[in-house]
């Protein structure tokens, strides 16, 4: 049986620590993999860094995916390459070589199976992506998002996180429901706490039910993770960061403009990091029109 607490206004289940082991061991699995794209990635090593067997592995991973794991990993690898396409200077060999292919060919043919063109037209498309962002909607977005980001060092900050897998805006709710679950009666949230999301995948390549978000509370003292609960560094180094004032519906017009109209006109090249959000206020004691949020745009 699940034990039910009430927090923050929120029913949450609390796991077993058979339930916790459980998910420690996914979330060492995908944390690994997300990291290691470049290397090849043997399934048989997985199994063994989850400790599970093979057998079990593979069923509780696509269980969990709503994929097989070897599915999973090629999905995001050909993914990740779609972005350095579209905002790197790489060339594509070397964008095959980042994302874990032997052979410029073999990345070629799964590209183009996945994506209905070689990786050579998909990058040339790029005008093309430029141009599908509505300029009638600039000044919509404008009014809520700073026209020039501040350019922003980040230092290395440690962090407890929950990740969760669907649309972001279902994804994010859930994320937040539990690791704040978590961090509230152990003492991790301070007045100064600092609270990050971090958007692995792009909603214009990845389907909606599989993209993948972080909640992240920035904690100063030395925690281990437990379940769900993940333990990390942020990506140290340098970020474009833009304000949104306004409801979190806003966000996709930000990224519209953001991804479809600044980095081209700015010609920015963008690192190969996830983006991140990090929320100034709460919604719950603020006012929707009044929420802030910064988008944290990796650079090289």
């Amino acid at each position: 049986m699940l034990e039910i607490i009430y927090l923050y206004g929120y029913k949450f289940s609390v796991m077993t620590e058979t339930q916790q082991d459980h998910f420690e061991r996914i979330n060492q699995v995908l944390q690994y993999i997300h990291y290691n794209l470049h290397e090849a990635i043997d399934l048989e090593g997985l199994a063994r860094r989850s400790n599970y067997s093979i057998f079990h592995f593979h069923r509780i991973m696509s269980a969990y995916l709503g994929e097989s794991l070897g599915a999973y990993i090629q999905r995001i690898r050909l993914e990740m390459a779609a972005s350095l396409l579209r905002y790197s200077k790489l060339e594509v060999q070397d964008v095959a070589f980042q994302v874990g292919y032997e052979s410029p060919a073999a990345f070629n043919k799964a590209f183009k199976r996945r994506f209905s063109a070689t990786p050579t037209v998909f990058r040339s498309s790029k005008t093309e992506f430029k141009q599908k962002y509505n300029p009638k909607e600039r000044q919509l977005i404008m009014d809520n998002l700073t026209t020039q980001p501040e350019w922003k060092t980040l230092d290395q900050k440690q962090v407890i996180f929950v990740q969760r897998i669907g649309s972001y805006h279902k994804a994010a709710g859930e994320a937040w429901k539990s690791v704040c679950a978590y961090a509230g009666p152990n003492g991790l949230i301070q007045k100064d706490s600092d609270f990050y999301g971090i958007c692995y995948d792009d909603p214009s390549v990845t389907d909606a039910e599989k993209c993948r978000y972080e909640a992240c509370i920035v904690v100063n003292q030395d925690v281990k993770p437990e379940g769900e609960i993940g333990v990390k560094q942020l990506r140290k180094g340098k970020y474009a960061v833009f304000t949104l004032t306004g409801s979190y519906d806003l966000l996709k017009r930000a990224y519209d403009y953001i991804f479809g109209a600044w980095i081209a006109e700015n010609k920015i090249e963008l690192d190969n990091s996830p983006v991140m959000e990090k929320y100034l206020n709460s919604p719950e004691s603020t006012p929707e029109d009044q929420l802030i949020t910064e988008i944290w745009i990796p650079i090289n």
